[in-house]
């Protein structure tokens, strides 16, 4: 493997993503890369499960969401492998760190989707966020999984540490240059710390050794 080991860890939102890239630097994680990705063609609705599919016949609703799916898995596919290119020769993309989905895939039509409430609730992120699953195995990218608000809990529990060590570290003395770092860059940041500890040989440390 050519180039330190990276994460790239992903706060995915309706159309577009923070993605920011987590590597070790004397043994303590850092971030290395700040993006914003797009992924969904700007001319296609971002939440079609929601808003736009509501009022339509079973078989156009299916067609709008293969075209949304097929925007959305070109884009996650571009925006990944533009982010590996800029990170190469000095990284190697490990792993993919990213929130979990509610469920594991979505049913192939909307009117399945419509079944269930929460599913229906759950369905236009998920178009992201399994996307982003897929695009990041078929690049070869071990692809972590962290529910929302275990990322600190997560991280400490790789670095024999605390979760309130990792708050800490993620929100002062790890935070990176640049406006703004809201919570959900610390959760990515916490959650690209977890995934990159499970591939070094070394361990990681919140602190100088």
């Amino acid at each position: 493997m050519k180039g330190a080991p990276c994460v790239l860890s992903v706060a995915e939102h309706t159309g577009w993503a923070h993605v920011i890239g987590v590597a070790a630097q004397g043994r303590v994680p850092a971030v290395v890369l700040r993006r914003r990705i797009t992924l969904i063609d700007p001319d296609l609705p971002t939440q079609p499960y929601e808003h736009d599919t509501a009022a339509m016949r079973d078989e156009d609703a299916d067609a709008l969401i293969a075209r949304v799916r097929r925007s959305i898995n070109r884009h996650a596919s571009i925006g990944l492998q533009r982010v590996e290119a800029e990170l190469s020769p000095a990284y190697a993309i490990v792993a993919l760190a990213i929130r979990e989905p509610p469920f594991s895939d979505l049913p192939g039509t909307v009117a399945d989707v419509r079944r269930s409430y929460r599913l229906q609730c759950a369905a236009d992120g998920m178009l992201y966020q399994l996307a982003l699953c897929r695009a990041a195995r078929k690049l070869g990218y071990d692809v972590q999984l962290s529910r929302r608000g275990d990322e600190a809990s997560k991280a400490a529990q790789c670095l024999d540490t605390t979760p309130g060590a990792v708050d800490d570290f993620v929100s002062r003395t790890g935070r990176p240059a640049g406006m703004p770092w809201t919570q959900e860059h610390r959760r990515a940041f916490a959650a690209g710390i977890a995934a990159l500890a499970l591939h070094l040989r070394e361990p990681l440390h919140l602190m100088p050794t």
